[in-house]
């Protein structure tokens, strides 16, 4: 892939050939109690913790993303931030002393969005902000001026995060962790380290107390691949959990790693557009590395685990191209896309 390009993030990732041979097969919702939180004409990421749902909504008037959230499934408000050109690479977490924080990125020089195809821009820093007050800060302790940080994570205080650096002419992905205390010595390497080509690269990363989640992108024997990794912070230990393997007329996608209210495992959606089949809800026991599944959908963009009785968030693009409408001349009153919950769900399914 092209290095300012986003990854290959089940948001940000479809190529419009396959998204096309996906309008064929729409699968079955995961679940019939869902709750619709939101309708929104322009795809972008969700973020869940606990019962707190965090999403980029798109302002047609004014050609941006304001950051809005929702709590344990009630009517979606505006956070007091300062709208992005781009959606939020957004993720929900904790400080310390266990309050809800979200953390993204904004850039200098933002980049551009084409239907789910979105360009990373320039100058890109970490920031934080406090769910409960507002209150946003801009993280210079953990954001290098020379490179690009995304896709942050937060848990405890801790920040991961993807640092997009050149080198011999060559950008490298690394993935680095820090915070934000007095005592803190900047950010620390966490040794993994991908060589950014058109279709290689790090994304998503997920903390909890010892361990990070995160996706590796790659070409793979002829079609794409993205496998979650499971890796302690002590780096002693990096696990292939999972591998979404595209091939024949299938474009294989996860979606970001989501940690569960109890801290026991990780969540993600694994999307197959194409045939229609293989669309699931996966969750890997941290304790057992046992993986269970729940029924999903090829429609879904992105997903979030917001807690046992919310069940998922997920953004759907019900449309299947990545634009939330099956045509170019729509109005806004035909968009297919909404932010839902699942409702509790039952991980019972075939892989």
């Amino acid at each position: 892939m092209i290095s300012l390009r986003s990854p290959l993030t089940r948001w940000a990732g479809r190529s419009a050939v396959l998204a096309a041979l996906a309008c064929a097969a729409l699968a079955p919702a995961a679940h019939a109690a869902s709750t619709t939180l939101s309708t929104e004409q322009a795809v972008g990421p969700v973020a869940a913790w606990n019962g707190t749902v965090v999403w980029s909504s798109f302002d047609r008037a004014a050609n941006d993303y304001k950051l809005v959230v929702s709590k344990d499934g009630g009517k979606p408000t505006a956070l007091p931030v300062a709208p992005s050109p781009t959606p939020f690479d957004v993720d929900l977490g904790t400080n310390r002393n266990g309050s809800t924080y979200a953390v993204y990125t904004r850039c200098e020089h933002p980049g551009s969005v084409k239907g789910s195809i979105v360009t990373r821009g320039t100058g890109c820093d970490i920031y934080r902000l406090r769910i409960a007050t507002g209150k946003e800060d801009h993280l210079t302790k953990l954001s290098a001026p020379a490179w690009d940080e995304r896709d942050p994570t937060i848990f405890r205080g801790e920040i991961a995060f993807i640092r997009a650096q050149k080198s011999g002419g060559r950008t490298y992905d690394y993935l680095r962790i820090g915070n934000t205390t007095s005592g803190s010595k900047g950010t620390k390497y966490l040794g993994v380290k991908v060589r950014v080509t058109r279709f290689d690269s790090l994304a998503s990363p997920e903390l909890t107390w010892n361990r990070i989640a995160y996706v590796r992108v790659s070409e793979g024997i002829g079609f794409s691949e993205q496998d979650i990794h499971i890796r302690t912070l002590s780096g002693s230990s990096d696990k292939t959990v999972y591998k979404a393997k595209s091939g024949g007329a299938n474009a294989a996608d996860v979606t970001r790693p989501s940690l569960t209210e109890d801290l026991k495992a990780f969540v993600w959606a694994r999307t197959n557009n194409g045939s229609g089949a293989g669309n699931r809800l996966v969750r890997y026991d941290i304790s057992s590395g046992k993986l269970t599944y729940a029924l999903g959908s090829s429609r879904w963009e992105s997903t979030g685990w917001a807690n046992a009785a919310l069940g998922a968030a997920v953004f759907v693009d019900g449309s299947g191209t990545g634009t939330c409408f099956e045509n170019i001349n729509d109005t806004p009153d035909k968009t297919q896309c909404s932010v839902i919950l699942t409702g509790p769900l039952a991980f019972n399914a075939k892989p």
